[in-house]
């Protein structure tokens, strides 16, 4: 008996190992929201080209679109235009799309589309290498001598590469200098102290690359922010060009990199490009099911959302049926309801989806009532059970279509309802309601009809909140943690609730 139970709780504490296990890689590695009411925002980002076409000539366009990004899962990219080829090429490190057409006149607009979310992640790209080793620029005269000036300090008050290009991009702006306004020849724009940090770093032999970002907030007209970036032999360390600040924020994304600009244009003119950033809010869980990561895991490649919606309605009252059996469990050995077993509960409840609560109480009452009122009067046919069972179903079917007819008649839509209830389970609850009054008495009977409507009722309300309902149906490893809590409870022969109140008096004495 003892290796019995030792079997019943190792096998329950494998299965519940298993389930919390499953439901652990789901919300803390996957990352899969455990509320449905979750979201997350979604950054749409949209880059506008207008030009002039030359007319009667061919007509290319390029411009840069924003890499991969392992900070950002990309839920849909559109290049939208009219009558133009579209083709994305990677030039370098950046990606490209070209628009081409054959023929084109006047003013054009070509349109580009990205939306981003991040709580999944981007993809899982590998790192690609950079340079770590610039030739020393051709400098002369005071160019050369203001360069040696502003990059001696720096030698001293940095310990790495990191620390030397965060001085020299503080020295550098430093507009007071004598030396850097004479580097900066009168130009304090952003993009000239850029190239005189990256001159003073090549003479350092220390190379960086210019970096085109986009702030991730909602913006109508937005422009790209400049950064720089340096390989470090590991990974790219990016740096703010105005404030030495190290390290790319959260909300900036990358566009393109390098010192072109972003489009160009062959056969028209002008060619304007705007940006504008705007966000919206949509479900975690949505989000969850586009993620790569979520995709490629072996755990939810046979994901209850990948059944078609209408199967997926099904399970998921399915689903919660073991936690309605495992509550009537609880409440039976623990508690010490009388039910009318274990399953009659379940299934009343599944039927309270329906009818509501407040009418699936009444109107199981009230069939139940009659019905025992015709198997009394049948026991005095001396019938046997299978004949008993028959007629008793018959009338119960009658009076299931009698309710609805009159509710239909007096306006109760709810007495329609009535015909959700399952047949079968009336005429066994009937049945089984009759036997033990005669077998225990009344008081039992009522008591046991009264525990299977409480427990239907609680089994009714667990079964249906939101909330549960979507971790179950989310996370169905719980199922198992539930299996194993029920293997658990199969050898608990402890005192119940209802019975330390029964025995309260005795106990006192003692």
């Amino acid at each position: 008996m003892r290796g019995v139970k030792l079997h019943a709780m190792l096998l329950a504490l494998t299965l519940m190992t298993i389930g919390a296990g499953a439901t652990f890689y789901q919300i803390y590695v996957l990352n899969i929201p455990v509320s449905e009411s979750v979201t997350d925002p979604v950054w749409v980002i949209d880059a506008r080209v207008q030009f002039r076409a030359s007319g009667n000539v061919p007509v290319k366009v390029q411009m840069f679109v924003p890499p991969g990004s392992e900070r950002y899962l990309v839920l849909n990219e559109s290049f939208i235009s009219q009558n133009y080829g579209v083709n994305v090429n990677r030039v370098g490190p950046n990606r490209q799309v070209t628009w081409s057409v054959r023929r084109a006149q006047g003013d054009q607009t070509l349109y580009y589309r990205k939306m981003l979310s991040r709580r999944f992640g981007g993809e899982q790209t590998a790192v690609e290498t950079g340079p770590q080793f610039r030739a020393r620029p051709p400098l002369e005269g005071v160019e050369r001598a203001a360069a040696e000036a502003l990059l001696a300090p720096i030698r001293q008050h940095s310990a790495d590469v990191d620390t030397f290009i965060s001085e020299t991009i503080q020295r550098v702006n430093n507009l007071q200098d004598e030396n850097v306004g004479l580097l900066l020849a009168n130009d304090t724009s952003i993009d000239k102290r850029a190239r005189v940090i990256e001159t003073l770093l090549a003479v350092a032999h220390i190379p960086v690359e210019q970096v085109h970002t986009l702030r991730l907030m909602p913006t109508p007209n937005q422009t790209p922010e400049l950064w720089l970036r340096s390989f470090n032999g590991t990974h790219w360390t990016y740096f703010n060009p105005a404030t030495g600040d190290q390290g790319l924020p959260d909300d900036r994304i990358v566009w393109w990199i390098g010192a072109t600009p972003v489009s160009s244009i062959e056969g028209g003119s002008r060619p304007n490009v705007t940006f504008s950033v705007t966000s919206s809010e949509v479900s975690a869980i949505q989000l969850a099911q586009d993620s790569q990561i979520v995709r490629d895991s072996a755990m939810l490649s046979f994901s209850l959302y990948d059944m078609p919606v209408a199967t997926q309605e099904v399970f998921s009252v399915m689903i919660m049926i073991p936690l309605g059996v495992l509550l009537i469990l609880l409440l039976r050995n623990l508690v010490g309801f009388l039910t009318l077993g274990t399953f009659t509960p379940v299934l009343v409840a599944l039927a309270f989806r329906e009818t509501e609560v407040l009418w699936g109480i009444v109107l199981f009452t009230v069939i139940t009532t009659m019905g025992l009122s015709l198997r009394s009067y049948l026991e005095h046919l001396q019938l046997q059970l299978l004949s008993r069972l028959s007629v008793v179903l018959t009338f119960v079917v009658i009076l299931m279509a009698l309710i609805s007819l009159f509710g239909h008649k007096l306006g109760w839509e709810r007495g329609l309802s009535v015909a959700l209830f399952p047949m079968v389970i009336l005429t066994m609850v009937i049945e089984r309601l009759s036997i033990l009054w005669e077998e225990r008495g009344a008081t039992n009977a009522f008591k046991a009809a009264i525990g299977t409507l409480v427990a239907a009722t609680l089994a009714h309300l667990l079964m249906t909140w939101p909330p549960l309902v979507y971790f179950c149906f989310t996370f169905p490893g719980v199922l198992l943690v539930m299996a194993g809590i029920m293997l658990l409870m199969g050898h608990y022969r402890g005192y119940r609730l209802t019975e330390l109140l029964r025995f309260r008096a005795l106990a006192g004495k003692h």
